[in-house]
């Protein structure tokens, strides 16, 4: 059985205010400070942070009052000071201090509260919000916490990651106004996906904050463009104080925006997958040219189709065919059409020019980058895009996973064919499929059919599978057959 960290720290927790009492062996202080309001407008909450279950040791030798200056200094409307002393080496104390560092921005105390008294705790120490994490408090406890936050003037700031966690917060929603969270991080095993807080964002209300796994700039962009409103940033911040500036200046420079709606769509495609199909891919069917494949493959659950701009491939499209074919999707299956992206495969040529344009204008959803790199100017594109890689080697498996970004969720992996981009119906070999898939989630290509997806499923769990050349009756049709067999196999 996998270790259940989230369980070990509540366990440990209770132990302590058994033995030390609800301020955890420290006096209670009466409270002189104002309270402040916790993103009542966009701002970025930074954390006082010295380790993590995850990461260990994070900054041992940080000082919560020059911390709480620098983040004050960079502009952060909200400092987070995590009071967990067994696994993240926290005290009630650094509130007083981050307090008195920093006394116009508001501090919420981050920790695995229990007990409605530990508000009140809280509020005497300073803070002016308390984390309550869903996942760990039932209906009644965690409504009772919240109300009384409100009663004190305080913000509650519920956390949630699952489905049961955003029914809870809808009871704390029907007493009174609070801030949402999701945490990218499960706490249960201190995985990290950016797309569990796209998946909920819709959910959550006007003031909602993304938790966890902001490592630069482009990260704290991401949030802004998926629509929240809050962003809360630890190891990061608290490793680099001096760099805090540039994150917050990304956050607040950033808006909503087409990069993000489809983020949002891919992870919201995905939370219903995994509800009606539990441990089947989403699907991704390539090489489109014609109307009648586009509305078999969606009635039939596609959840993208991919448009080849790439000359040399035989399933080639163009502007005129695309418009009409996605049009036709988007009038007959409405909010279920599938996402569209455009496939390019070289740079510079009129077919790639053609697939910008159309992403622009919101006719395709996204750009495919298949054995490209993505270009610079791709940061502050209005539509999705993601990478292709044909992968060849371990040491390309590993420069992938460590050049991965919470800017860019995720990265299909193709098999690599000399001269040949994609349709190449070869498998890439299981060792790089299993580096991959140990580090992120799964996007594959390459030699998937309906006799091998139940073994593909069983073995690699990927989360979506991109095929073409094995649905095919020739070059660029489609045989409804195939098409029929292959989703009968893998849902």
């Amino acid at each position: 059985m996998s270790r259940d960290i989230l369980a070990e720290i509540v366990a440990k927790r209770k132990a302590d205010i058994e033995r030390l009492g609800i301020c955890f062996g420290f006096e209670r202080p009466k409270r002189t400070r104002p309270l402040h309001p916790f993103i009542a407008k966009p701002g970025t909450i930074l954390e006082v942070k010295r380790s993590s279950p995850s990461k260990g040791n994070i900054a041992m030798g940080l000082d919560p009052v020059e911390t709480a200056r620098k983040y004050a200094e960079a502009g952060t409307s909200a400092i987070s000071v995590l009071t967990e002393t067994n696994y993240f080496n926290g005290t009630l104390s650094d509130i007083l201090k981050v307090a008195e560092a920093a006394p116009n921005c508001a501090i919420l105390r981050k920790d695995f509260l229990l007990y409605p008294e530990e508000v009140d705790v809280a509020y005497d120490f300073g803070a002016d919000a308390v984390l309550l994490i869903a996942r760990i408090l039932d209906d009644s406890t965690l409504c009772a916490m919240a109300n009384r936050a409100r009663e004190l003037g305080m913000t509650p700031f519920v956390e949630v990651r699952t489905e049961d966690d955003i029914r809870k917060l809808k009871l704390v929603q029907k007493d009174g106004e609070c801030v949402a969270g999701v945490n990218a991080r499960d706490l249960r095993n201190f995985h990290i996906d950016p797309l569990i807080p796209a998946a909920f964002r819709k959910e959550l209300g006007p003031r909602a904050v993304f938790e966890s796994g902001v490592k630069e700039p482009s990260d704290a962009a991401f949030a802004r463009r998926l629509g929240f409103e809050g962003i809360l940033i630890g190891e990061a911040a608290a490793k680099s104080p001096d760099s805090a500036k540039n994150l917050v200046s990304a956050f607040l420079g950033a808006s909503q925006d087409g990069y993000g709606k489809f983020w949002k769509t891919f992870a919201e495609k995905r939370e219903e997958v995994r509800k009606n199909f539990p441990g089947k891919p989403l699907v991704k069917i390539c090489g489109i040219t014609n109307e009648e494949d586009a509305v078999l493959a969606t009635e039939l659950g596609a959840d993208m189709l991919g448009f080849m701009f790439y000359n040399p491939s035989p399933r080639k499209t163009n502007e005129a065919d695309t418009r009409r074919i996605v049009s036709r999707l988007k009038e007959q299956f409405k909010d279920k059409a599938p996402l569209c992206v455009g496939v390019v495969a070289d740079r510079g040529t009129a077919e790639e020019k053609t697939a910008f344009a159309l992403a622009k204008e919101g006719v395709l959803d996204a750009i495919q980058f298949h054995g490209v790199s993505i270009p610079s100017e791709m940061e502050n594109a209005n539509f999705g895009y993601y990478a292709a890689v044909r992968l060849k080697s371990q040491a390309e498996a590993e420069s992938l996973i460590a050049n991965s970004k919470h800017s860019l969720p995720r990265t299909l992996v193709d098999a690599y064919v000399p001269d040949v981009v994609g349709g190449t119906g070869k498998r890439i070999d299981d060792s790089l499929l299993d580096a991959v898939r140990a580090k992120e989630p799964l996007w594959m290509a390459g030699g998937i059919s309906s006799e091998n997806i139940s073994e593909i499923v069983a073995r690699f769990e990927p989360e979506l599978v991109d095929l073409s050349t094995s649905l095919e009756a020739s070059h660029g049709k489609k045989s409804a057959e195939k098409l029929r067999a292959f989703f009968k196999a893998v849902r």
